[in-house]
């Protein structure tokens, strides 16, 4: 009985602790129609009284010349309380979808936790809901707490044509090549879109593109850039971020994640839809052109199209593109600055796509 009763404390979520959900998907099983999803978060508990945050946060507004008092500084504190948080470790985290109750998994030191669920095909009938296919979920609380902590999955199918997109400069403007306009736009100031882009992504996911925003930025921002993706129109997504240790020494580092990282994080989308096909959308400010250049070679098949933003001043004919893009065909890549010359590539592409049956 001592076992089940700690069990049922590792369950419990307290009432000043929070849990956040991560925009995921679920793949479906060829051999038995059942869908596997992909649940992952983290738990925290903010401490707004804490001398040794507010002292962090104090030091990193001097050296940002962040105003005491500014809008710019209500922005700083509040997007620096996720990094600053005190993460929950040995917590189980139970979610509820529809009248089952399942685990997403135990909580590590940095507070996340990730699990896999296996969804039948009767559920997902019951449960999916509008365009796109997403399923909702809620975490479960204990008796009396009245508050909802909500995920969603994406319910993609084997076939199909998505969007693999970067953030920072692709969709937002962050100036990454300057690292303190990096900085303040970040941490500081409001999240700005690049123009034109909201309405190409709307349109791709309204012709039934799927959309995967990829990104080095740390899960610790996932809250306000998810609010900017719902401000700015562009359309649900999955999310995959960085994780990264708070260093209030090393600020630049936590957002230049390693090449290695989107790799990884790209591949294994790639892997759980071998016969999906798949537009890679970056920027030239850091390594797209050669990350998404090396998962072309890899992947062939599957990667159909390389839309790259052009911020830096190298021409399409520079060696770095040519490296970058050595062994693949020249119509398979593009770089562009108008978003506009990306929609008309993307139009094309799905038109072609749809001659061909998906």
């Amino acid at each position: 009985m001592w076992l089940v009763g700690i069990l049922c404390l590792a369950a419990q979520i307290r009432s000043d602790q929070t849990v956040v959900f991560y925009p995921s998907y679920a793949y479906q099983d060829p051999t038995t129609g059942a869908w596997e999803g992909y649940i992952h978060g983290v738990i925290y508990k903010r401490e707004t009284h804490c001398l040794w945050r507010a002292g962090v946060i104090a030091l990193v507004g001097r050296c940002l010349d962040v105003p005491i008092g500014s809008p710019e500084a209500q922005i700083l504190a509040e997007r620096l309380q996720e990094f600053l948080a005190d993460r929950q470790q040995g917590k189980e985290i139970r979610i509820r979808f529809g009248q089952r109750t399942v685990s997403a998994g135990l909580s590590g030191p940095d507070g996340y936790f990730r699990s896999w669920v296996r969804i039948s095909a009767a559920e997902v009938c019951r449960l999916a809901s509008g365009a796109g296919g997403w399923i909702r979920y809620t975490a479960l609380l204990p008796p009396g707490d009245n508050r909802t902590f909500e995920g969603r999955l994406q319910l993609i199918r084997p076939k199909g044509l998505s969007i693999i997109s970067d953030i920072d400069d692709t969709i937002k403007h962050t100036q990454m090549l300057d690292s303190w306009q990096m900085l303040l736009n970040s941490l500081v100031r409001p999240f700005r879109p690049v123009e034109g882009m909201a309405a190409v992504y709307r349109q791709a996911a309204e012709a039934g593109l799927v959309v995967h925003y990829v990104s080095a930025s740390p899960w610790q921002l996932f809250v306000p850039l998810e609010e900017f993706r719902q401000k700015e129109g562009f359309p649900p997504g999955t999310f995959h971020l960085h994780h990264v240790r708070f260093d209030p020494g090393a600020l630049v580092e936590m957002f230049s994640g390693p090449k290695d990282f989107k790799i990884t994080q790209i591949t294994q989308i790639l892997k759980h839809f071998p016969h999906r096909r798949f537009i890679l959308i970056g920027d030239s400010g850091q390594q797209d052109p050669e990350v998404y250049g090396e998962l072309a070679r890899q992947y062939p098949q599957q990667v159909v199209g390389i839309y790259i933003r052009r911020v830096t001043p190298e021409s399409p004919d520079s060696p770095r593109y040519q490296k970058a893009f050595a062994k693949l065909d020249p119509a398979l890549w593009k770089i562009f600055e108008k978003p506009e010359e990306l929609s008309k590539t993307l139009t094309k592409l799905l038109s072609d796509a749809n001659k061909k049956g998906g």
